[in-house]
């Protein structure tokens, strides 16, 4: 297993990460395209996210 952090980018420089684990770059690319609408999530810092997915500006991977 690989870890991987999906980055959500909002408006005015406003950016939230999620960290996955799976096996490769193509299972990142799959999770990240099978949420739609509500995503939820707590952070590796412990703070809970929750947010529409139509306020996402830009998503991108990176390798954690």
């Amino acid at each position: 297993m690989s870890k991987f952090k999906i980055n959500y980018f909002f408006e005015k420089d406003f950016s939230v990460s999620r960290p996955i684990e799976v096996e490769n770059i193509s299972d990142a690319i799959q999770d990240a395209k099978d949420y739609e609408g509500i995503i939820e999530f707590t952070c590796e810092d412990n703070v809970f996210h929750r947010f529409d997915t139509k306020d996402i500006k830009l998503v991108t991977i990176t390798e954690a």
